[in-house]
């Protein structure tokens, strides 16, 4: 199968040839909107969406859409479906406090590479075929998540199974490859976002999973081994359902684009020359490890702080814990529709402030929350650096499709990846350093800190946090195509 590549937002790909080839046709109404399956498309831009029409599964776009953010959140339930019952997995292996650090650390350092390495993979050979690879190796690991009985083992299957995180830049690259500009913040936010919740799901989950186990008369170490059984085989599930029935493009299959001409040819080579070589790349991937790399941290830690700091069972822990995985639902999501919206009034200028002003506060907040005492407070003081966290996700996303179009996949791995060895750092972090407040109050001025680096960034043909490109025209709104 020859590489291929589609140009992704914002630049404009060429029409293409005729709608009456395509696998999905172009139908124009009396509105003067050309459709596919009812949603709005812009055939300058490759027959990408202009509109979300979240209550459809039609093909290719909104179908695509559903399993975008679905095959990343299964990957999400199974990568920490390990952090809610740690503090009993501890307990059966007589694993030190330390050693749980050192399988956080390895449940995130396997995702490093796996990300700068399937970027360029999503490019030239699709988003569908390599997002399925990537869930029935994770799916398989977490079939074997009970078995372990040592720390090497549960470090060396944590590991395994982190490659499963990888998801996430096939998952935002896919997203930009079947929306346009107008929208591709917002659909880059929503659908990393309700990806995210699998945190939120696996955290509450799979402790009331182990409660549930062992009172219906499992030991603890039963409860907790047999718990592994139902996330495996959803991921699975998925992978098989998503293969089958989704596609990877507008026109289905990379292999229908490029037969039709719509695309042009790329090696994994150039693509990750493209991605790599661009200093915003890095920049946004400093910045996506002070709110992913967060995330990932607290998905891996907060349960145990609540346990050990308020003495909470492990399931009000879990559930608790939880909530700052759930804000995922909307917060992401938030944050993709506030840069979309400042896109069309300040243009990429706009863009970088709301991202620079969500990740300060959410380092402000964690501060905040480091000096609380009560639970009660605590609680609403994750909430809001919750929301903050997964805004600053859907913002750092919604400037991704702009850096290097070309080597989309490259940029998203680079970023991506960015987050994963945050979360390493942050681990590194707690486990030498202060596992306690004064940890999450030295990670919140690192944070704060972090929001600085806006300043370096400048896009090319698009601006910076400063200015604008003058020759630069306004993106379209939601729903119409650029010649409306």
């Amino acid at each position: 199968m020859p590489p291929t590549t589609e140009l992704a937002a914002p630049e404009r790909a060429p029409a293409l040839p005729t709608t009456d080839e395509q696998k999905y046709p172009c139908v124009t109404g009396a509105d003067g909107v050309p459709r596919i399956s009812g949603v709005a498309v812009d055939p300058a831009q490759g027959f990408k969406a202009t509109e979300l029409q979240l209550c459809t599964l039609k093909r290719p776009h909104m179908r695509a859409f559903h399993f975008q953010w679905l095959s990343f959140f299964v990957a999400f339930v199974v990568w920490f479906a390990y952090a809610p019952l740690l503090v009993v997995i501890r307990e059966d292996l007589r694993i030190a406090k330390r050693g749980i650090w050192l399988s956080n650390i390895c449940n995130v350092a396997a995702c490093v590479v796996a990300r700068f390495v399937v970027g360029p993979l999503g490019d030239t050979y699709g988003a569908v075929k390599v997002q399925t690879g990537l869930l029935v190796f994770a799916g398989a690991c977490t079939l074997l998540a009970g078995t372990v009985q040592t720390l090497v083992q549960l470090c060396a299957l944590r590991f395994f199974i982190g490659v499963g995180g990888a998801t996430f830049v096939i998952t935002q690259l896919w997203s930009s490859e079947m929306f346009a500009t107008g929208v591709v913040g917002t659909a880059n936010a929503v659908t990393g976002g309700w990806g995210n919740c699998g945190g939120g799901f696996t955290i509450l989950v799979m402790g009331l999973l182990y409660e549930a186990l062992r009172d219906g008369g499992l030991s603890d170490e039963q409860a907790w081994r047999r718990a592994f059984f139902a996330p495996g085989a959803a991921v699975l599930a998925v992978a098989a359902a998503m293969r089958v029935s989704a596609d990877e493009c507008p026109r289905g299959t990379l292999d229908d684009a490029a037969a039709a001409g719509a695309r042009a040819k790329v090696t994994v080579a150039a693509s990750t020359r493209g991605g790599f070589a661009n200093a915003n790349s890095w920049i946004l991937g400093v910045q996506y490890a002070a709110c992913f790399g967060v995330e990932l941290h607290v998905n891996n830690a907060m349960a145990m702080y609540f346990y050990d700091r308020y003495g909470l069972s492990v399931g009000t822990a879990g559930t608790l814990a939880s909530l700052f995985g759930w804000m995922n639902l909307f917060a992401r999501g938030l944050g993709g529709l506030a840069s979309d919206a400042a896109n069309r009034r300040l243009g990429m200028r706009g863009r970088l402030l709301v991202h620079t002003a969500y990740l300060f506060a959410e380092g402000a907040i964690l501060v905040a929350f480091s000096y609380v005492d009560a639970l009660a407070p605590a609680v609403a003081a994750l909430v809001c650096f919750s929301i903050c966290v997964q805004a600053a996700e859907g913002t750092t996303f919604a400037i991704v499709p702009y850096v290097a179009p070309k080597s989309l996949g490259a940029v998203a791995g680079v970023v991506g990846a960015g987050g994963n060895v945050g979360a390493v750092a942050w681990g590194l972090l707690f486990m030498f350093g202060s596992d306690g407040a004064a940890g999450y109050r030295a990670l919140g001025a690192i944070i704060i800190a972090s929001s600085f680096l806006s300043v370096f960034i400048r896009i090319d043909g698009e601006g910076s946090l400063f200015s604008n490109d003058d020759k630069k025209a306004p993106d379209p709104a939601p729903g119409r195509d650029a010649e409306a």
